[in-house]
Formats: C-alpha cells, structure tokens, sequence
C-alpha cells in the first residue's frame, strides 16, 4: 500500500511532516547514509513541488510558496535548489529537475507502508539522548554536590579546630592571671628577682623569662 505522506528521493525516503531525511530502502544503494535533517525552506521547496506532481512549477510561483511575500535575490532559489541537490545528492540533477524557462519539477516515488523509515525510530534515538544528557546532567550536579560537602565538611573542621585551639589558650590565660603570687619575692636594684620557693631562693631572669634554682 503507497503512503502519500512518505515518498522516495533517490538515496533518501523522507516524511512529508518531518524534516528528517532517512536512508532509502527502495533506492537500491547498498551504501549506508546518515540520517539528514532538511531546513524550513528545503521542507517548504520540496512540500510545493511533492503538491504539484507531476506538473512543472513555475518559478514565481516556488517563490510564493516557499518564502511568501519575504522580499529576497533573484539567486535565492538557485542557492536553495544547489544546497537541496547537494542535501539529497543528486549530483545527476535526476531529482529536482529543472525545466528551462519554466521551473522545477521533482522525481520521486510515493513509498510503501511496510519499507519506509519511521520516524518514531528518530523520536526514539531522541528520547534516549535527553535520558542520557538528563542522566549526564545528574551525574555532574551530584559530583558538585558532593565537592561542595567535602568542602564545607573541611572549613567546618578548621573552624572547630581553631575555636578548640582559642579555648585552650584562654584557659591558660585565665589560669595565670587567677595564679597566687609568690609571698616572698624581692626586687635588688640591679633588677634581679629573688623567690624563696620552699625554702630555696631562685632567681627569675626576666629577659630570658626563666626561673633559676640551685
């Protein structure tokens, strides 16, 4: 059964309401192609000259269609004609043929149901590539994630331990000044300290801040 939405250009079979080109079946070409993507005005060249087969289109009226009333070059259509051939192949000009002082008509044949490429194939090849970049993206947000934790984990620990170290030195602070001076310290005039500690006298040097006792 012919499919009217699904026709055959050369290498490629392609579905009127996609613009996705796929590998023919019906083309006879053992050689494998990638899948091509047309751009809004091949779809909208090839979708006019699909409506009036097996008549010519006339030049004008191409424009009309395919750019409406966008003003433009007179090489607009030719560059779109050669990058469209260059799109579907057709080095032979076999398939958007050119009739002299006319316009264009394309060669192509309607494709059967059981042969055409889908495109719930291309829907699926998409839906798996957002679950892979969703997948992907996850992955790298939890690695962040992560990153971020062992980060803060570390300042945390820093933080606990200066605010430990702190403690400890105001203890030792709050120690001295809480200390009982020594009774019997005297003061010579050369400026030793004596201290009788236990009955020995010491003599504290103040610049080397050291306690001496024989």
């Amino acid at each position: 059964m012919k499919n009217n939405n699904r026709i055959v250009l050369g290498k490629f079979t392609w579905d009127r309401t996609t613009h996705y080109l796929q590998p023919s079946l019906l083309s006879g070409k053992t050689e494998e192609h990638e899948t091509v993507k047309l751009t809004n005005k091949q779809k909208a060249l090839l979708n006019c000259l699909v409506d009036a087969h097996p008549s010519t289109i006339n030049n004008k009226e191409i424009i009309q269609q395919v750019w409406g009333y966008e003003h433009i070059s007179q090489e607009s259509l030719p560059q779109l004609i050669n990058r469209t051939r260059r799109t579907l192949e057709d080095n032979d000009k076999t398939i958007l043929i050119n009739v002299p002082s006319v316009g264009y008509s394309l060669n192509f044949d309607f494709a059967e149901d059981e042969e055409s490429a889908s495109e719930p194939l291309i829907e699926s090849k998409q839906e798996a590539l957002s679950i892979s970049d969703i997948k992907t993206g996850r992955d790298q947000n939890q690695k962040l994630w992560r990153t971020l934790f062992a980060a803060l984990l570390l300042v945390t620990m820093f933080n606990f331990w200066n605010t430990a170290n702190a403690l400890y030195y105001k203890h030792d602070f709050e120690k001295v000044l809480r200390a009982t001076p020594y009774p019997e310290t005297k003061h010579s005039d050369d400026g030793t300290i004596t201290v009788t500690i236990d009955n020995h006298e010491c003599i504290y040097h103040k610049d080397q801040l050291l306690l001496e006792c024989p």
